[in-house]
C-alpha cells in the first residue's frame, strides 16, 4: 500500500510540474529566397549574373548589389561559393534551354534557386 501511495504521489507531482512549465517562445525564422540567373557572355569566358530577391525596393537594391559583385565571374562555382559566404544555400538548379536552338543540348544559362534562413528573436 505504501508503494502504491508513493507511486501515485510521484506521478501526481510529476504531472503538476509539467502542467506549470512554461515553454520559452521560439525564435522567429525568416527565410529569403534568391533566384540567380547565370548566362554566358557572347564571345567571352565571363558570365552575366542577375540576382532576384523580390519586388520590394530594398530587395531589388540588394539584388542589384549582389548582381554587380558577381558580374564577370568566370566560374559557376565561384558564384555558388560567394552566395554561400553570404549564408545562402542551394535549393535547386535549373538549366534554361536556348529558345531558338535546334540542338538538343544547347543551353541559354543556368538558374540557381537559393535560400537564406535567419533567426530573429521575438519575445
Amino acid at each position: 500500500m505504501k508503494r502504491l501511495l508513493l507511486i501515485l504521489l510521484t506521478t501526481t507531482i510529476g504531472f503538476t510540474a509539467l502542467a506549470q512549465e512554461q515553454k520559452a517562445t521560439s525564435p522567429k525564422i525568416s527565410v529569403t529566397y534568391a533566384y540567380v540567373t547565370v548566362s554566358n557572355k557572347f564571345l567571352s569566358k565571363k558570365l552575366k549574373v542577375n540576382v532576384d530577391l523580390g519586388d520590394k525596393p530594398e530587395q531589388q537594391e540588394e539584388g542589384n548589389r549582389l548582381s554587380d559583385e558577381l558580374y564577370n565571374k568566370e566560374s559557376h562555382a565561384a558564384i555558388l561559393n560567394y552566395m554561400a559566404e553570404k549564408n545562402f544555400e542551394l535549393v535547386e538548379t535549373i538549366a534554361k534551354q536556348h529558345p531558338h536552338s535546334t540542338d538538343a543540348g544547347a543551353l541559354d544559362g543556368i538558374v540557381f534557386i537559393m535560400r537564406k534562413t535567419q533567426q530573429t528573436d521575438s519575445y
